[in-house]
């Protein structure tokens, strides 16, 4: 049979299968190559992050002293800022691990108590099956994340400081190169990238400094409920419930559990649902008009594709990926609205749901 003698249908089909075939093997091939320089590219993105934050402060210094100067005392301040931070936050974690560990194994053996005798009628061996799995996962995923291990430690230490030396040269030549490279374009792909490159500069100004305002609000919140139901460790609590908010919608959602959790073992039951039913309106509330008033239709995605956004980073770069991958998606998707001549009729737009 000649191919002019196939049905069109499936010569149609077979056109567009062989090029989804190419561009599979582009992209996975593509995540590999990526993932055995997952340090440096981690560590670019975070100096991205770091610049668009520290960009008007940068730019504020840079125009009473040399701009070099000012892109190093804006980039030290900011280490000393986080330093300081740290400083309070770290102590007040290694003092609460016990408690909160002990508290979590207490609230896991009365779940299981509940499997066994409540309306799922599940019979111990279950249960511990079940149990067993849960721990491999957790030590797999433990093992295999960026900071896990003696060569993960080291390798963090090196992205931080690897992002902070680029974060350096974005503050001080970022302007120079941004020049350089739209002077090499012809003028409407110029006018498109000057303005794309704004764009996302913007955006992730907004996103770091609006995602922080989020998680103080969800954290304030939460800390006064634990404060009324008399639950310990508050501060503990509330500073993971604030770190939680860099992760939309799933760290929001294991950090709020962990506090109903605590709450569970230290207040009973009503309390904890007490505690479960503030962080539930204070999800609700943040959602519907937290999010709306700082974002706005800037940085709105599609919960599907922030799940699925954070379940690619996480796989491809661990933590950190998971971290990262919410913003760039939110920033491709402003960028798009500011150059695309038709921004509501391609496919980058369904992220926006």
């Amino acid at each position: 049979m000649e191919i002019q003698d196939l049905p069109a249908w499936l010569t149609r089909w077979g056109a567009i299968s062989w090029r989804l075939i190419v561009i599979g093997a582009v992209v996975f091939f593509g995540f590999r190559a990526l993932q055995t320089v997952s340090v440096v590219i981690l560590s670019v993105v975070l100096a991205l992050f770091l610049a668009a934050v520290l960009w008007g402060p940068a730019n504020w210094l840079g125009r009473r002293i040399p701009r070099g100067l000012a892109s190093f005392l804006s980039v030290a301040g900011a280490v000393g800022v986080l330093t300081l931070i740290g400083l309070f936050v770290i102590p007040q974690f290694v003092a609460s691990f016990d408690t909160i560990g002990n508290d979590l194994s207490r609230a896991g053996d009365s779940l299981e108590g509940w499997l066994i005798d409540g309306p799922l009628d599940l019979t111990p061996e279950e249960v511990e099956s079940y149990r067993e799995s849960i721990v491999d996962w957790l030590q797999s995923t433990g093992r295999d994340s960026l900071i896990g291990g003696a060569t993960a430690a080291l390798e963090f230490i090196t992205g931080v400081f690897l992002a902070l030396v680029v974060t350096f040269f974005l503050l001080k030549d970022g302007p120079r190169l941004a020049d350089g490279l739209t002077r090499r374009l012809a003028t409407e792909h110029a006018t498109k990238t000057r303005k794309a490159l704004s764009v996302a500069r913007r955006s992730l100004s907004q996103y770091m400094g609006g995602i922080a305002l989020v998680g103080l609000f969800d954290a304030t919140l939460i800390a006064v409920a634990l404060w009324i139901v008399d639950v310990p460790l508050v501060i503990p609590l509330a500073i993971l419930v604030f770190l939680g908010a860099y992760i939309p919608l799933v760290g929001a959602f294991v950090s709020g559990l962990l506090a109903v959790a605590v709450t569970f073992v230290n207040g009973g039951l009503g309390n904890a649902l007490i505690v479960l039913a503030v962080v539930v309106a204070v999800q609700q509330f943040e959602g519907d008009v937290i999010m709306p008033l700082i974002f706005g239709q800037t940085l709105k995605l599609h919960p599907l594709v922030i799940l699925l956004g954070i379940a690619v980073g996480g796989l491809a770069f661990g933590l950190f990926g998971a971290f990262l991958s919410v913003p760039l998606i939110a920033v491709a998707v402003a960028i798009n609205d500011a150059v695309s001549d038709d921004p509501d009729g391609d496919l980058i737009s369904l992220a926006r749901g």
